[in-house]
């Protein structure tokens, strides 16, 4: 098995897709939730994060940027390249994939 991004991710501006070799200094800095160590081709026809999957935590382990690009971009909601993961979260209540916290 190899292991392999689930989506696009963005690290300091550079995308990484499920067909790129990660380097290994960026690949620690992306969180688990967007590897798969499945050897089955990703289609482009696929949701490989599974269209409900639930969001990242807005605090502690797991919420960072990297983690909110990749739900936003499972989701279809689109955020620029130099968006915060505020920007990022914020993009997401407004597209309704997440309830704005309060």
């Amino acid at each position: 098995m190899s292991r392999h991004l689930i989506a696009y991710v963005h690290v300091d501006g550079v995308a990484y897709g499920p067909e790129d070799t990660v380097p290994a200094d960026v690949a620690k800095r992306i969180g688990v939730h967007a590897w798969t160590d499945d050897d089955t081709e990703v289609d482009d026809q696929d949701d490989p994060g599974g269209g409900d999957a639930e969001a990242p935590p807005r605090s502690g382990r797991g919420s960072g940027e990297a983690a909110w690009r990749v739900f936003a971009e499972q989701h279809d909601v689109e955020v620029a390249d130099d968006a915060t993961r505020d920007d990022v979260i914020a993009a997401c209540e407004v597209a309704g994939v997440v309830e704005r916290e309060e």
